[in-house]
């Protein structure tokens, strides 16, 4: 059963807000965050209405960062592309593809997502705490098919 939307307020008056973006808001608090309007705003909109987010990673701040989204049915990696374009998914691929994640802290370290085939999905994240947490959290989500507790 979705949840409940949010109470009508001064900021919420008359707009209806899909699954995916409060899920996909739940899951991008849990990181430490910078300011990009983008990141709140714009990638919402890359998302099926009913699909649930379980894990999100900024990439690096700045004016147009990656992120990295995990859902029920699939992986993506998508940009934030300015005031005048609109997000973007730079790649995709279905949830059963993904076979591991890793990440190893130090200078300039990558996440790095591994198809099933293909080449990996990389991306420079912008905390140490939060791709070490993301990692941990979607090598659980890859083994036993839940996030942990």
């Amino acid at each position: 059963m979705p949840p409940d939307p949010p109470p009508a307020g001064p900021y919420t008056r008359g707009m209806t807000v899909s699954r995916a973006a409060m899920s996909y808001a739940t899951a991008l608090n849990r990181n430490e965050l910078f300011e990009s309007p983008g990141l709140r705003r714009d990638i919402p909109a890359l998302l099926h209405p009913e699909e649930g987010v379980l894990l999100v990673l900024p990439g690096v701040a700045g004016d147009f960062p990656d992120v990295m989204i995990a859902t029920a049915s699939r992986f993506l990696l998508a940009s934030v592309a300015g005031p005048l374009k609109k997000a973007k998914v730079k790649r995709e691929i279905p949830a059963a593809e993904v076979t591991g994640v890793q990440y190893r802290a130090g200078v300039f370290s990558r996440m790095r997502v591994s198809p099933a085939a293909g080449r990996d999905i990389t991306m420079m994240p912008h905390r140490k705490a939060d791709a070490e947490r993301f990692a941990h959290e979607f090598a659980h989500l890859i083994r036993t098919g839940s996030l942990p507790s």
